[in-house]
């Protein structure tokens, strides 16, 4: 278990200069396997998209950088977590730890971590997640964190998680 007080997160804002780092965790095989989309996707294409993921209102997109107490390195980057609205009171979450880094329990503190800034930075309501049935590891963190399945959800492979997020939560 990483000690988060050596090696603390610290979430930014994703900025276009992270485009080739975001399409690397997005690409790898195993986040693939997971995702709705399977397929890879191109540099270009993954541009269009992150360059109005950036300059939508409707989105926040934020890279978790582990910050080491006396590192001349700088900030290594290990995750990222997204949360795109769906309605006035519904953000969706997705949520990436970087293939060096897994293993290392750190999607937890980065939903937390995520949750806190998307509650400073709006009101959400509620939070849903849409995780691949299969992917035990992805449901049991939603489920540790306090999402809740909805009743019937698993019609395409995929379960629906909801929780309400609200001002002054957690």
């Amino acid at each position: 278990m990483t000690d988060r007080r050596a090696n603390p997160l610290r979430l930014r804002p994703a900025e276009e200069g992270d485009a080739e780092l975001l399409l690397r965790w997005r690409n790898d095989p195993v986040a693939r396997r997971w995702s709705r989309n399977t397929g890879e996707l191109a540099l270009a294409d993954h541009l269009v998209w992150l360059r109005g993921v950036l300059a939508s209102d409707d989105r926040v997109l934020l890279i978790a950088d582990e910050i080491e107490e006396n590192a001349d390195t700088g900030p290594t980057p290990v995750g990222m977590v997204r949360f795109d609205l769906l309605d006035a009171a519904e953000w969706e979450v997705s949520i990436a730890i970087a293939p060096e880094h897994r293993g290392r329990r750190l999607a937890r503190p980065l939903l937390a971590e995520g949750e806190r800034e998307l509650r400073r930075r709006r009101s959400p309501g509620t939070v849903l997640a849409t995780v691949h049935r299969d992917n035990t590891a992805s449901v049991a963190l939603f489920r540790a964190a306090g999402y809740v399945p909805e009743a019937d959800t698993d019609t395409d492979g995929f379960l629906r998680l909801r929780k309400a997020v609200l001002l002054g939560d957690g």
